[in-house]
C-alpha cells in the first residue's frame, strides 16, 4: 500500500507542476497547448506557410498540412526588424522570416464566445504578437481577457517594412494580379480566414469577430474596413491612435524602386532585378529602417498601397463616402501621444520653427496662440508634444468619427484616453500605446504593476476598459451596468468617454484645436458633408502630366478656390479662384516645375472643402 500511495503522491505531484495541455483539430493539423491563469493557450500556430525563397513579396499563402500533434506553447520569432525604443532612436535587429503564426486564448474549447482579434502596432516596420513589457511580461497576452470576460482572444504575427509592403514593378510583373505591395494587409486577411474556419474549435463565434489595433494596427483595422476581401470576415472593429492611410500606387512603387537601387538591384531586366531582391540577405533589408515616431512625428514610410485590387481605392476616401464595410466602431487617442518619443529638451524657438515647417504661413500666429511656445524649455516642450498629439491624432480621430457617423446607422463610440498611471505616467502621462497594457491587464505583470505604481486609480482604469472592450466586442456596445455610461458618438456634440478615474462621459474634446487642424489640412469643419454632396464634383488626375486638367461639375454658380500644398500642409501655390457658374468646365492644372511627389489639391466653396490627391513624378 504505502509503494502505491508514494507513486500516487508523485502522479499528483507532477501533475501540479506541469502544465495540462488540451489538443484541437485545425483544419491543417492537430495542435496541442497549455493552461495560462485559468485559460487554455495556444501559442505558434502557423496560419501560412513560411513566405521564403520563392514565397518572398508573394500573397500568403495557406499553411502545408500536418498529421503529427504540433506543440503549440511557445510564441513564433518576430518578423524582421529593427525594434526601436519609444524614447530613443537605438535599435535591436531581431526576427526571422518564417514568422506568420497566431495565437489564441480561451476560457473552454466549447460554446461561442466573441472574438477579439488584435493587430500590433509599430509603424507597420516593427511589433509583434510576442511584445514585452518592462519586467518580463507580455504585453498583448490573452489570458486575463479569456479567463475573467469570457472571451476568446486571438494575436497575430505580419510581415513588415519592406518585406511587408514593398511595391516593384518586377515583383508586380511576376505576379499574377501583376501588381505587388500589400503583403502584410493580405496576411491580416489570410489569419482572419483562419479564425472563421477554426475558431469554433476553440470555443470562439465566427459570426462575431472584433478587430482592433493601436497605432499602425489602427491603421490597417481601419483599412480592413475598405478591404473587398476581408468583407464579412469581421463584424466590429476598434481603432486606437490611428486613422486609414494608404499611398498612391505610384508613390509606393517610387518607394520600392528607391530601395531596389540601395539595395544594389535596380540594373539588368525585371526578371533579373527580382531575383537580386529576393536573394537579398534579411539583415541587409531591415539594415536602413529608421523609427517610426523619430522626435514625437509619424514616419510615413513602409504601409499600403492603393493598388486597384486588395485595396482598390483611398481608404479614407471610402470611408468618408460610405462605401466602407459598415459595423459598429469604437475609435480613439491618447492625450499626450507623442510624450514618450518628443525630444528631452524643446526651446521656444523649436516650437515656432515647427509650425513654420509644418502649416501653412497663413495659419501659423493662430497654431502659436493656440500652443504658445512658453519662455521655458519645459513649456516648450509640453506646447510641441500637444501640438504634435493633436495635429497627428486628436484631430484624426474626430474626422475619421465624424465621417462614420455621417455614413452608417451603425454607432460609432469615440474614447479619450487620459489617465497617467502611478509610475511612468509620472514621467509620460497618457503616451502613445499606454493604454495597452490596461486592456490586455498586463499591466499587473510588469514592474509598473507592484506596490504604490499600480494605485486605486490604476486598478479602476483598468477593470473599466477591461469592461468596455469586452462589452463592444461582445455585443457592438460598450456599456454595461456598473459603469459610466458611453454616449454614441454625435458628430454635432462630438461626444466621448474620458477614459480616467474616475471614467467620466463628455462633449467637445478640444474642440477648438481640431477646427484649426481641420482647416490647415483643408477638411471642412463646419458642415456634414463634403463638397462632393453639396453639388460640386470634381475630377483630377491621379498622375499629372502637362497639360492636365481639372474637370468641375456644378449643380449651381459658386465662388471657388483651388490651392496646391505639400504633406507637410505648406501652400505651393494657387490653381482658381473666382466665380463660377453652374454647368461643365474645365481648368488648366499647373504644377510649379521645382515641385514634385504627393501634392494635395484643395478645393474650398460654400463654407466647406476637400482635398484630392496628384503624383507629379
Amino acid at each position: 500500500m504505502r509503494p502505491f500511495l508514494s507513486y500516487f503522491l508523485f502522479l499528483s505531484l507532477f501533475a501540479t507542476i506541469l502544465p495540462a495541455q488540451t489538443s484541437v483539430s485545425t483544419t491543417y493539423g492537430p495542435i496541442s497547448g497549455i493552461t495560462e491563469e485559468g485559460a487554455l493557450a495556444f501559442k505558434g500556430i502557423p496560419y501560412a506557410k513560411p513566405p521564403v525563397g520563392e514565397l518572398r513579396w508573394q500573397a500568403p499563402q495557406p499553411p502545408a498540412p500536418w498529421s503529427q500533434t504540433r506543440m503549440t506553447i511557445d510564441f513564433s520569432p518576430k518578423c524582421p526588424q529593427k525594434n526601436f525604443s519609444p524614447t530613443q532612436d537605438s535599435a535591436i535587429t531581431e526576427g526571422e522570416e518564417d514568422c506568420l503564426y497566431l495565437n489564441v486564448w480561451t476560457p473552454a474549447l466549447t460554446g461561442k464566445r466573441p472574438v477579439l482579434f488584435f493587430i500590433h502596432g509599430g509603424g507597420n516596420q516593427q511589433g509583434s504578437a510576442s511584445e514585452t513589457l518592462n519586467g518580463g511580461a507580455f504585453l498583448y497576452t490573452g489570458k486575463f481577457l479569456a479567463s475573467r470576460k469570457d472571451v476568446v482572444v486571438v494575436t497575430i504575427n505580419y510581415r513588415l517594412g519592406a518585406l511587408g509592403f514593398m511595391s516593384h514593378p518586377a515583383v508586380a510583373a511576376a505576379s499574377s494580379s501583376k501588381t505587388s505591395g500589400n503583403y502584410g494587409t493580405m496576411d491580416q486577411v489570410l489569419a482572419l480566414e483562419w479564425v472563421r474556419d477554426n475558431i469554433e474549435k476553440f470555443g470562439g463565434d465566427p459570426g462575431n469577430v472584433m478587430v482592433f489595433g493601436e497605432s499602425a494596427g489602427a491603421v490597417n483595422t481601419s483599412i480592413l474596413l475598405t478591404v473587398p476581401t476581408a468583407k464579412e470576415l469581421f463584424h466590429r472593429a476598434a481603432i486606437q491612435s490611428g486613422s486609414p492611410v494608404a499611398s498612391p500606387y505610384l508613390v509606393g512603387e517610387n518607394i520600392g524602386k528607391s530601395f531596389a537601387s540601395r539595395m544594389g538591384c535596380a540594373t539588368g531586366t525585371l526578371d533579373q532585378q527580382l531575383l537580386c531582391l529576393k536573394a537579398l540577405p534579411i539583415g541587409k533589408i531591415v539594415a536602413e529602417l529608421e523609427s517610426p515616431l523619430s522626435g514625437g512625428k509619424v514616419s510615413l514610410g513602409w504601409g499600403p498601397v492603393v493598388d486597384g485590387l486588395i485595396i482598390p481605392k483611398d481608404p479614407i476616401l471610402v470611408i468618408l463616402t460610405g462605401q466602407h464595410h459598415k459595423m459598429p466602431v469604437m475609435l480613439g487617442s491618447n492625450a499626450d501621444e507623442m510624450s514618450a518619443s518628443s525630444p528631452l529638451v524643446v526651446t521656444p524657438a523649436q516650437v515656432r520653427s515647427l509650425f513654420d515647417a509644418s502649416v501653412p504661413e497663413a495659419y501659423e500666429a493662430e497654431g502659436l496662440t493656440l500652443y504658445p511656445p512658453g519662455t521655458t524649455n519645459a513649456q516648450a516642450r509640453q506646447s510641441y508634444i500637444q501640438t504634435l498629439t493633436d495635429a497627428q491624432f486628436t484631430a484624426p480621430a474626430r474626422r475619421l468619427a465624424k465621417g462614420l457617423d455621417v455614413f452608417q446607422t451603425e454607432p460609432v463610440w469615440r474614447y479619450f484616453f487620459s489617465h497617467a498611471q502611478a509610475g511612468i505616467g509620472v514621467i509620460y502621462g497618457a503616451a502613445h500605446g499606454l493604454e495597452l497594457p490596461f486592456i490586455f491587464q498586463s499591466i499587473e505583470e510588469s514592474n509598473y504593476g507592484k506596490g504604490a505604481l499600480f494605485n486605486n486609480n490604476d486598478k479602476v482604469v483598468a477593470k473599466a476598459m477591461m469592461d468596455y472592450w469586452t462589452n463592444f466586442a461582445r455585443t457592438g456596445n460598450p456599456n454595461s451596468t456598473g459603469l459610466t455610461v458611453w454616449p454614441p458618438y454625435d458628430y454635432q456634440k462630438d461626444t466621448y468617454i474620458d477614459i480616467k478615474s474616475p471614467v467620466a462621459s463628455a462633449e467637445g474634446l478640444r474642440t477648438q484645436k481640431s477646427d484649426y487642424w481641420d482647416r490647415v489640412r483643408g477638411v471642412a469643419t463646419s458642415t456634414r458633408q463634403a463638397l462632393s454632396l453639396l453639388g460640386v464634383k470634381m475630377e483630377v488626375p491621379t498622375l499629372y502630366q502637362e497639360g492636365a486638367r481639372i474637370k468641375l461639375n456644378l449643380e449651381e454658380g459658386l465662388k471657388l478656390r483651388l490651392e496646391l500644398f505639400n504633406l507637410l500642409g505648406q501652400r505651393l501655390g494657387q490653381v482658381f479662384e473666382g466665380e463660377l457658374s453652374a454647368g461643365v468646365h474645365e481648368l488648366d492644372l499647373q504644377i510649379p516645375a521645382q515641385v514634385s511627389g504627393l501634392i494635395i489639391l484643395r478645393a474650398e466653396a460654400g463654407g466647406g472643402s476637400m482635398a484630392l490627391k496628384v503624383w507629379k513624378p
